[in-house]
């Protein structure tokens, strides 16, 4: 019995027409196994513990400002450095994070106070090591970053006090 020696150049050819025809069978597997996404609309913006204290945050501005939900915090914050990576690192920190609500003017959108609905999960320690980032680059940048704690209902009076203890002189409420 002999061996048959094979051209090299028909070795490479079939070797290349091998791995297209594999890469044509994972990509078909790929195609017709990958489940399907859905993509809808949610229902609300907020959930129904930001719903009860929007309305009565709503109540205690009387008007006076306009309330926007889940805004993203690298939207609210300007960050510069003359370090290029010291800046990319505060930006990543709050490119994701969002606050429940900002208050803003309704003139020009000026944010005037954004504000965090606290419930149980801001206990946790991831939670609470956001929540101090967070405060600490609110009170740099002198935009205050109010807490409230989730209740089963809200004192818009209370809410409004909290409101022009943190704003101070740039926003009374009509009594």
């Amino acid at each position: 019995m002999t061996l048959q020696s094979t051209d090299p150049s028909t070795v490479a050819v079939l070797c290349a027409a091998g791995a297209v025809l594999l890469l044509l069978v994972a990509w078909l597997v790929r195609y017709f196994v990958e489940p399907t996404v859905y993509i809808e609309p949610v229902q609300s913006l907020v959930t129904p513990a930001e719903q009860k204290f929007y309305e009565a945050l709503d109540e205690a501005i009387d008007g006076r400002l306009i309330i926007l939900s889940k805004v993203r915090v690298a939207d609210l914050l300007s960050v510069t450095s003359e370090s290029g990576p010291a800046r990319q690192r505060v930006f990543r920190s709050i490119a994701c994070k969002h606050v429940d609500f900002l208050l803003v003017e309704a003139q020009n959108l000026r944010p005037l106070a954004a504000i965090e609905l606290d419930d149980s999960t801001h206990r946790r320690g991831d939670r609470r090591k956001r929540d101090e980032l967070l405060d600490d680059l609110f009170q740099k940048a002198e935009l205050p970053l109010l807490h409230f704690k989730t209740a089963s209902a809200y004192n818009p009076r209370s809410i409004q006090a909290r409101m022009e203890e943190a704003i101070g002189k740039t926003w009374k409420v009509r009594r």
